[in-house]
């Protein structure tokens, strides 16, 4: 049997939810409608405490997810959550796929001190743009917000002149719409441009500045690129392609 305490904390636009006892199947729906309710009052955040819940029946933590998502599309809500003390719940929270998927903390305090600094930055940036003029630099403007956002400002440079090569190419040589994406991914920024053309980009070839073709700058966007990434690549399938580029972020170590 579980029970719910609900508290509001008008000054601080803050509603708790203290649950205690062990989840059953029954009891499921019970779960989702207290969470629910307080989403519906759009605070500025929801804690859910579980120090002293417990889950046998392993389907809280999927459901927990869909609440998150939720929260965020339907209500923009920070919503998060006090993991519980011990338990089989406590087990499976503790995995990186669940610290990634859920706004977790070891107790109520810290998620206190997070609801008041507001929700992080996102994890993925995504911007679809037409072939035009303006689309590099645009991209190059999703790089750098992205970075700061990420705090990871030593990045941004080069995450700037590969956002902007890599849309410049698909812009002049697909002529389809641009997709751009940035995205952390552990230790890596990862750009990805998608275009609606399959054919892999030109062979890279090397720079010869006394040659009058290549010594064209407009050529020069997959050097940009390669000089600037500590990898990347293409990958194409029926509809369009994908060129991507990481960047290794300054402090972690390469696998």
């Amino acid at each position: 049997m579980i029970t719910a305490e609900t508290v509001h904390d008008l000054d601080r636009e803050l509603i708790r939810i203290t649950v205690e006892g062990r989840l059953t199947l029954a009891e499921k729906l019970d779960l989702r409608v207290w969470i629910g309710k307080a989403l519906v009052a759009c605070p500025r955040a929801v804690i859910v405490d579980l120090t002293a819940f417990d889950d046998p029946t392993g389907t809280a933590a999927s459901m927990f997810q869909a609440a998150a998502d939720s929260a965020r599309e339907y209500y923009g809500v920070l919503l998060l959550w006090v993991t519980p003390a011990a338990g089989p719940l406590r087990i499976q929270l503790d995995v990186p796929f669940w610290r990634r998927k859920l706004h977790l903390f070891e107790d109520l305090a810290r998620a206190e001190v997070a609801a008041q600094a507001g929700p992080p930055p996102p994890e993925r940036f995504r911007l679809v743009l037409e072939p035009d003029g303006l689309a590099p630099s645009r991209a190059a403007l999703l790089a750098q917000d992205a970075c700061t956002m990420w705090c990871v400002p030593e990045v941004t440079a080069a995450a700037r002149r590969i956002a902007f090569e890599l849309v410049h190419n698909a812009a002049v040589h697909a002529g389809t719409a641009i997709t751009v994406t940035a995205s952390l991914r552990g230790s890596y920024l990862h750009l990805g441009v998608r275009d609606g053309r399959p054919d892999a980009p030109a062979r890279l070839l090397p720079l010869r500045r006394t040659d009058p073709v290549l010594a064209d700058p407009r050529g020069d966007g997959l050097h940009v690129v390669d000089r600037n990434a500590t990898a990347w690549g293409c990958a194409a399938d029926g509809h369009g392609k994908t060129v991507w580029a990481v960047i290794r972020l300054p402090g972690s170590v390469a696998p």
